[in-house]
């Protein structure tokens, strides 16, 4: 039996000689053997991967098939180049070439050749079409260069995208998603609306270079925010949302979530955060398009595409620091002790799930016709977010909706950092004034105790509210620990906050020294520049 037939090939294989001193070469052979294979090898970050159907954990502890991009190790990457071609090693004693395995040691130093690769860059796997970043309309099945998406529908045939669909078509469109969403209880339009953005923006969101967390929140269980979720992940993928708890700490939900990347799914839900959400990993994943994520098991960080869309949800969810301006909030409020029993009609996710080709294809006929009506009257660009606010958020203002960008100001107020931040500097003007200062004279200032008299003499803080202030930012041990402060107030140096921000003055005798100030819209502009 030939080679070709033991491994099923139809076409030649390129026979490979295995000849010291040649590892350069014999390397571009195999990498060329794995292009001419068929194999479905690709590169994504820096790693190479393949797809694959695995079991995921989805809500409600739920286990469900689905695609999913799977690294390819040194191992798998031996069978694949042993698939791929015919090796041969000469054997002196037999004087002749004999068939052998793709050597390991190949494997391992095509591996490090990252960055040098030829395999296709590998954006994401969907199994609907989408809309491509120029607008058009992807939906052929198979590897689209374009965008560097795998289109797999299988046996499942979607209706077909208008190609040049009008603005009432649109609105008839918009009209097919709002029944979905007509019996959730949201605190008011705009929180509606960003219910519709997170359908909108899941069907597209490998074609956006980044797009701002939606989270969901409501004062108790059962109000319906993971159901809402789950109906934008459906439409847009055929499946509930794959979820992740908060963790215990930021390296947890880092790890947590760069495994999801790292397996490519489209739809992330954190879901039931019991504290303050925020960190570092997952700013930087709503906001770039490739991290770096420490993973577990994993004794190295690789560089992952961040091209998910991603979600939250929790009971009066808080959302602190840098993620404030990084996320559009729905509200819900059902209103009721046990919201859980309430009854229903009809299931919005049953109804998708019978009919998903429908809502999938409403939700792209409002942005293509957005697109194609040349994107009118385009809102005000949101920071890291324009391409999002030019199309998602665009189009439902086109279409008379709320602007789910609305809801940030809510986020930002809610936030615990911001209300710290406010506390201390009402209170280092009200007792410091706009002196220059020193950390210790702020503590020093603040922890300042007077005799009072009374029942006998005590003494107490002349300044109780502006300790407790640094306390909240600072404590550490029941007193202000003067390095935390100097390091906190580094952080939020010319930070802007109620027309007034701390600035640094400069240093003396190797102190910093600090002073608050009133900004008028001119300095402001002028700090900027």
């Amino acid at each position: 039996m030939s080679a070709n037939a033991r491994t099923g090939c139809d076409v030649p294989r390129r026979c490979i000689r295995i000849v010291p001193g040649q590892l350069p070469g014999i390397v571009d052979q195999a990498e060329q053997a794995l292009l001419e294979s068929g194999l479905g090898l690709y590169q994504r970050g820096s790693l190479i991967v393949r797809p694959g159907i695995v079991l995921i954990t989805i809500a409600g502890g739920k286990e469900v098939a689905a695609q999913r991009i799977l690294e390819v190790g040194e191992h798998a990457l031996v069978e694949a180049m042993t698939a791929a071609a015919e090796w041969e090693r000469y054997y002196a004693q037999k004087r002749k070439w004999t068939a052998t395995d793709a050597p390991i040691g190949i494997a391992r130093a095509y591996l490090k050749r990252v960055g040098r690769w030829k395999l296709p860059v590998l954006a994401g796997i969907i199994d609907a079409p989408t809309l491509r970043p120029d607008g058009s309309i992807l939906s052929t099945s198979g590897y689209d260069r374009a965008t560097g998406l795998l289109l797999a529908t299988g046996e499942t045939v979607f209706p077909s995208v208008p190609d040049q669909p009008t603005k009432a078509e649109a609105a008839a469109a918009l009209q097919v998603l709002s029944p979905l969403v007509a019996s959730f209880p949201f605190v008011g339009a705009s929180s509606r609306a960003v219910a519709f953005s997170a359908i909108l923006t899941a069907c597209i969101r490998s074609s956006l270079p980044a797009a701002p967390m939606h989270a969901f929140s409501a004062p108790t269980a059962g109000s319906g925010k993971s159901k809402l979720v789950d109906l934008a992940s459906v439409i847009a993928t055929g499946r509930e949302a794959g979820v992740i708890s908060q963790g215990r700490t930021e390296e947890e939900l880092e790890k947590r979530l760069g495994a999801l990347l790292l397996a490519g799914d489209r739809v992330i839900a954190i879901d039931n955060c019991e504290t303050p959400l925020g960190g570092e990993f997952l700013c930087c994943a709503l906001t770039q398009p490739v991290v770096r994520a420490r993973i577990l098991g994993r004794s190295k960080a690789p560089e992952l595409p961040s091209d998910a869309f991603i979600t939250a949800t929790g009971n009066n969810l808080v959302l602190v620091g840098d993620l404030t301006r990084r996320a559009v909030l729905c509200r819900l409020d059902p209103k009721e002790e046990r919201p859980e029993l309430r009854k229903f009609s009809s299931d919005p996710i049953a109804i998708v799930k019978a009919d998903r080709g429908r809502y999938l294809v409403a939700a792209l006929t409002i942005l293509r016709a957005y697109h194609v009506a040349g994107r009118p009257e385009r809102p005000d660009p949101l920071g890291s977010y324009e391409i999002w606010s030019d199309w998602v958020r665009g189009a439902l203002l086109w279409l008379g909706e709320a602007d789910p960008v609305a809801t940030m100001e809510g986020v930002r107020e809610s936030d615990p950092k911001l209300d710290a931040l406010l506390a201390v500097l009402e209170q280092w003007e009200e007792v410091i004034g706009r002196n220059t200062v020193s950390v210790r004279d702020v503590i020093d200032r603040a922890t300042q105790q007077v005799t009072a008299l009374g029942m006998g003499y005590r003494t107490e803080f002349r300044y109780p509210d502006f300790r407790e202030a640094l306390l909240a930012v600072a404590g550490e041990g029941g007193a202000v620990n003067s390095k935390r402060l100097g390091k906190w107030l580094a952080s939020n140096q010319d930070r802007v906050v109620q027309s007034h921000r701390l600035i640094r003055v400069g240093v003396s005798g190797g102190i910093a020294r600090w002073r608050i100030e009133a900004v008028t819209e001119a300095s402001a502009d002028d700090g900027a520049d």
